[in-house]
């Protein structure tokens, strides 16, 4: 194979990850369905387009919470994990929904799809030092949001 073939399958490569990454993101990251759950507590994670370390930190331990804490809810789709770019275009309404001035953790409650509670999770920024903590603390509140709801038991989960 002479130095152009391979060029050519490299820069195929390159392009096919790249098509990839896009799509991983999108689902990911403020795609087609960043709506709560119909019935159940959506765990969001809001970020701007700039991500610092902390920002990340902070998405990684409450998704830490979330998966190690809850996997039996998820599972039994009464609970989504949800990461959300506020800043793009289609999640500009979010901005004021939730009161979205920073990244945030925020927990949404839905039954009979529609929104009966959420809470702004402002320690997250405080206990970013401390994952345990963090995590605890992220746990602790959703516990407390899954517990709220007049449709479901908590020991249905």
């Amino acid at each position: 194979m002479n130095a152009k073939n391979i060029l050519a399958a490299v820069l195929l490569l390159f392009v096919a990850g790249s098509l990839v990454a896009v799509a991983l993101n999108r689902g990911r990251d403020g795609g087609a369905d960043t709506g709560p759950l119909p019935d159940g507590v959506t765990v969001y994670y809001f970020h701007s387009k700039t991500r610092c370390p902390t920002c990340r930190s902070i998405e990684s331990f409450a998704h830490e919470a979330v998966t190690r804490g809850f996997a039996d809810v998820v599972q039994a789709g009464r609970m989504k994990w949800q990461v959300v770019n506020y800043e793009l275009p289609e999640n500009e309404h979010l901005v004021e929904e939730y009161n979205l001035v920073a990244p945030i953790v925020v927990l949404v409650r839905s039954e009979g799809g529609e929104v009966r509670d959420s809470k702004e999770l402002h320690r997250v920024w405080e206990l970013v030092d401390d994952r345990e903590a963090f995590v605890e603390y992220v746990q602790e509140e959703t516990r407390a949001m899954l517990g709220k709801p007049s449709t479901w038991a908590r020991n249905e989960f």
